[in-house]
């Protein structure tokens, strides 16, 4: 994740910006001037990149750059120029300052994430510290003792730049001061930098060193402006210490994690889980042992934990009255699990079980069990799987096609990423403060939760929905895709690529084209018969003007309205559309479809466009519907029903038919659930269909969908006794599968 600076006078940049980068979780900030930016700078430090605008309020981007080029401590940041409009010679002096690209807008999503690659494992504020491996290994010192050392040194150095910003504003406000005075100030400024200097000799922190001399040499030669500006550096050092000693705390807290997860990845049910859900398990988790011979606990006990075997050998007993001895029924090994069926079914423990030898093990008490256990759907299934079958065999499938190296290092990284402390300005809470305004401004708000609460059901009349979905003009999309669009067609200068590209990767957008290209081919043509299924064919129909003027009257919503949890958002949600289209290109050349490639991305990119729809019109019932079916154990098809008699599907393929759009589209969008009742463009739902099912049974992003069992591969699945007969007859389904599977892995 990165910290990205945008400074821009133009708002809609931001928000085309900030929905650019979310989808790869990173982080945004949006000033409008150079004075604000360098006020951001020093309040936050920790910026990666500036994304900076060459024409600025009350100035330029030329001269913001030359103002952080001349400072001390943040000449070194990243900074990357966009400009609608500028000259050879702008560009030339940009790139003479060390700009890192200068590129002309819109925006370009693939050029802003280059740029983010580029300054992503080498962040400029580095360069202060040696490495934690070389200062270790230099100093003798361990991770936990350099941040202590850090942490006592925080407070010396915001204390040392305030008094010589306080000392610098003295001299620059020119008071009566004599010489004799300003001598004696300058000597025991002297002593206190030469001193402070002492504390940080053989540190490793050459960078200091260096502002410490400088302080030294424009007080010797009265250049308190200078001064000044390396004293306020210094304070920045105060910022970067404390991080530093926190990524120190990270660093060995991830090298345990790391162990830890090595050891759990042996697990199948543990390994079933996302590794990001690895950060709340981590904490919880207590290492423990037991002697050969020692009992763990007894038959009919109150399951109070369950335990992971990381070393050692248990034994299972049950006892029987008519037997004088508890029989031994099982053992347990390396990576198994023991005394989770107690906390799954709420009952006391149903063996005996006794150490077979010296056993370590990690502990998992019941109050983090449940806690984990009702926050993530993945543990739920597993669980209630195990819970089911009580053998491993169902949970080793899905588990076993899982590369348990991958899985270690990706959760490690998660829990590391996770534990990351944000800068101020990029605060998740900033985040949260701006989707409480968006639900405050939405009538709906206060009737949905009335009437969940009261348990009226249903929430909204049927007759209603239907009323306003019919009522929109075009298929809404999210703001920041709204955003994007409007720089797009309002910088267009020779080619319409920028648009298709950005068509291509919104389902709101894309369905906002094929219309209006639509429409007005046959309003031309005066044909009703044939459409265009081609999303850049039907741009170029549009043409820039009238791309221009949609701009203006896109109906849109936020992402923030489907904001369920760090898993469940629209960004995650995107990606699963995207990543089903490109698995449905994918099958068509796969069997040989190769007509169908284009249509098959398309149609899997809006099958799903009833919840945009839904979105839209009840914002507020989007994650009512979800929880509810999540907190009550049934499908988002039965909670849609019962809130509002209507299901997404059904708004969809309502709208969808008052529209002049592709029927092949149409079709999808109608039968994609159900592919064995389509009588028309049979090839195209199937694919559609398989696309969307392995992405769901590989978990690529949020399908929306809530699945309370495990996924079977797709050759045992209803789905594929359906459509087999409609396959190649060389198709082979396991290979597929296993290909497809490799091809998910970017996402």
């Amino acid at each position: 994740m990165a910290n990205v600076l945008l400074v821009d006078p133009d708002e809609i940049a931001f928000l085309a910006l900030k929905g650019f980068l979310a989808g790869d979780e990173h982080r945004t900030a949006f000033v409008s001037s150079s004075q604000k930016a360098m006020e951001f700078l020093r309040e936050n430090v920790l910026v990666d990149l500036i994304i900076v605008e060459l024409k600025l309020e009350a100035s330029t981007g030329l001269a913001f750059l030359k103002t952080l080029r001349n400072d001390y401590f943040f000449r070194d940041v990243p900074v990357v120029f966009y400009a609608a409009k500028t000259t050879h010679e702008e560009i030339q002096e940009a790139y003479s300052m060390g700009v890192q690209s200068f590129y002309r807008k819109p925006y370009v999503q693939e050029s802003i994430l280059d740029e983010v690659a580029k300054v992503q494992g080498k962040q400029w504020y580095w360069s202060f510290f040696e490495s934690d491996d070389v200062f270790c290994r230099r100093t003798g010192f361990s991770l936990d003792q350099m941040a202590e050392v850090l942490e006592e040194l925080i407070p010396v150095i915001q204390s040392a730049s305030q008094s010589y910003k306080e000392l610098a504003d003295k001299f620059l406000k020119k008071s009566d001061l004599t010489d004799e005075i300003k001598e004696a100030e300058k000597k025991n400024l002297f002593l206190q930098i030469s001193e402070l200097r002492g504390d940080f000799t053989g540190l490793g922190i050459p960078n200091l060193e260096k502002c410490l001399n400088f302080l030294i040499t424009c007080a010797l030669e009265s250049r308190w402006d200078e001064f000044k500006n390396a004293a306020e550096a210094l304070g920045h050092y105060a910022v970067l210490f404390s991080y530093r000693a926190d990524i120190c705390k990270l660093e060995r807290k991830t090298y345990k994690a790391t162990a830890v997860l090595d050891r759990l990845s042996q697990n199948a049910l543990i390994r079933s889980l996302p590794p990001h859900e690895m950060h709340a398990m981590i904490p919880n988790l207590r290492d423990c042992e037991i002697a050969d011979g020692a009992t763990l606990f007894k038959q009919g006990d109150p399951g109070d934990s369950m335990y992971l075997i990381v070393h050692g050998l248990l034994g299972v007993y049950i006892e029987d009255k008519n037997e004088p001895e508890p029989k031994k029924i099982a053992e347990i090994k390396d990576g198994d699990i023991v005394g989770e069926m107690a906390l799954i079914r709420n009952a006391p423990r149903s063996a005996t079980i006794i150490a077979q030898a010296h056993t370590q093990m990690m502990r998992l008490d019941k109050s983090a069990f449940k806690r984990l256990f009702l926050q993530s759907p993945q543990m739920k299934q597993a669980v209630q799987a195990l819970a089911e079958h009580r053998s491993m065999d169902s949970i080793n499938k899905r588990a076993g096609t899982i590369n348990v190296s991958n899985w270690s290092k990706t959760a490690a990284q998660k829990v590391r990423e996770m534990s990351e402390r944000i800068p101020i300005g990029f605060l998740a809470k900033n985040e949260e403060k701006e989707k409480e305004e968006i639900r405050r401004g939405v009538s709906c708000v206060e009737h949905w939760n009335k009437m969940v609460d009261s348990k009226t059901f249903p929430v909204v009349s049927e007759a209603a929905m239907r009323r306003e979905i019919l009522a929109l003009k075009g298929c809404p999309v999210t703001k920041s895709a709204s955003a994007a669009f409007t720089l797009t067609t309002s910088s267009i200068v020779t080619s319409l690529h920028p648009v298709m590209d950005l068509t291509e990767r919104d389902p709101g957008l894309a369905f906002q084209m094929l219309q209006a290209g639509n429409e007005i081919r046959q309003a031309k043509k005066k044909d009703t018969s044939t459409f265009i299924e081609d999303v850049r064919m039907s741009v170029n129909v549009i043409g820039e003007k009238r791309l221009g003027s949609m701009a203006k009257t896109m109906p849109h919503f936020h992402e923030s309205f489907m904001y369920l949890n760090h898993d469940a958002n629209w960004h995650s949600y995107l990606k699963f559309l995207l990543a089903t289209a490109d698995i449905a290109q994918f099958t068509c050349h796969y069997m040989r479809l190769i007509s169908l490639e284009q249509m098959a991305f398309l149609g899997s990119l809006i099958h799903d466009i009833g919840k945009l729809l839904f979105l839209s019109v009840q914002p507020a019932g989007f994650a009512h519907v979800y929880h509810y079916a999540q907190e009550n154990n049934v499908s988002i098809l039965e909670s849609e029903l019962l809130h509002m008699n209507l299901s997404t599907r059904q708004m969809a393929i309502d709208f969808v038919e008052k529209k002049c759009f592709p029927t092949c589209f149409k079709n999808v969008i109608r039968w994609v659930e159900e592919p064995d009742k389509a009588t028309e463009d049979i090839e195209l739902v199937m694919v559609v269909a398989m696309a969307r099912y392995m992405c769901r049974l590989c978990r690529i992003g949020f399908s929306a969908d809530v699945t309370h069992q495990d996924l079977l591969p797709l050759q045992y699945t209803q789905l594929w006794d359906s459509i087999q007969h409609r396959a190649l007859p060389s198709f082979n389904v396991a290979l597929y599968e296993m290909q497809v599977r490799e091809k998910l892995l970017r996402f």
